[in-house]
């Protein structure tokens, strides 16, 4: 049966926490992920279906807001449903919870992918207008538009190794999130949990092309910019 707001659970395993037993950063947004493509093939739009089009979905803005992380063994359900459908774009908002109280909220923006011609075009499939919840929100602000930084802090160096890449042949975006917070002292990441995290991805990145990691850090939030040749791939905000 097709839902309009489906939901998966999840018990937090070793591999997806940090030193300090809260889920990291990038297994949340794996795992709001995971739950999204679930849900796309219960709909009929999901990786399989899209292949037969050579198309795939593919993340451009995501905004995720944070009250608390969860701990290893912690049991969460991700909630998630059709915000809006343009063609080419879809927004697609989530709810974490432990218990019943929502500890977490996203929102995300994604386009529509031709694998093969690498550019974005208009879904081959039909999606089914009553499946798409126009007014039910799940962050207080939604994804944006970051400003480009230009002065820094920090820059590393890194080439994307075969690990990096999912399915579709380029870098899995949560990779650039581990990238990125990898590259800040870990008390820093260990520490007081970010309250809210805003990403844009620009370009996509393959195997073995370097890259620049820049940051910089301001009392109340870090930005990060990765750049290839000296153009911005991927952008990151994190608010303390």
């Amino acid at each position: 049966m097709r839902s309009s707001i489906f939901s998966n659970r999840y018990k937090l395993n070793f591999t997806q926490c940090y030193a300090n037993g809260f889920l990291k950063y990038s297994e949340l947004s794996n795992l709001l992920q995971l739950t999204a493509s679930d849900h796309a093939e219960e709909l009929g739009f999901g990786y399989k279906e899209m292949a037969k089009n050579a198309q795939s979905w593919v993340l451009s803005r995501v905004r995720i807001e944070i009250d608390k992380l969860p701990q290893f063994l912690e049991e969460i359900t991700i909630k998630t449903w059709v915000q809006d459908f343009m063609g080419n774009r879809s927004i697609r908002n989530f709810e974490v919870y432990r218990g019943d109280k929502k500890i977490a909220g996203a929102t995300s923006f994604w386009a529509v992918f031709n694998i093969k011609e690498r550019k974005s075009e208009n879904l081959g499939i039909h999606i089914a207008p009553e499946i798409i919840l126009a007014d039910k929100l799940a962050t207080e602000k939604p994804f944006k538009r970051i400003e480009m930084e230009k002065e820094f802090d920090r820059v590393v160096d890194y080439i994307p190794k075969l690990s990096d890449l999912d399915i579709v042949g380029h870098v899995n975006n949560v990779k650039y999130t581990d990238w990125c917070l990898d590259s800040l002292p870990a008390d820093m990441v260990l520490g007081k949990h970010f309250k809210s995290i805003d990403i844009n991805y620009l370009k996509e990145l393959k195997l073995a092309q370097s890259i620049t990691i820049h940051s910089i850090d301001r009392p109340d939030q870090v930005n990060f910019v990765i750049k290839r040749e000296e153009k911005s791939i991927f952008m990151m905000e994190l608010v303390k």
